[in-house]
């Protein structure tokens, strides 16, 4: 499975369709914190896109709680 970039699209969901940059972190957010967390790294990709952006997805929604 190759990792999402920025310029991918996002799969599923309320943003389907859209490129991943264009998704608001609080939507990120939103999947993150109603499961998948959960998904084990390698399993999902949007779960792994979220890993590895959660630096910037912190700053672009710092309300969230994130852990």
């Amino acid at each position: 499975m190759k990792p999402l970039t920025d310029d991918d699209r996002m799969p599923y969901g309320k943003y389907k369709g859209e490129k991943l940059l264009r998704v608001p972190a609080s939507y990120f957010h939103w999947l993150w914190t109603n499961g998948k967390s959960a998904e084990p790294p390698g399993k999902d990709d949007v779960a792994d896109y979220i890993r590895h952006n959660m630096a910037s997805l912190k700053l672009d929604h710092p309300d969230g709680i994130w852990e």
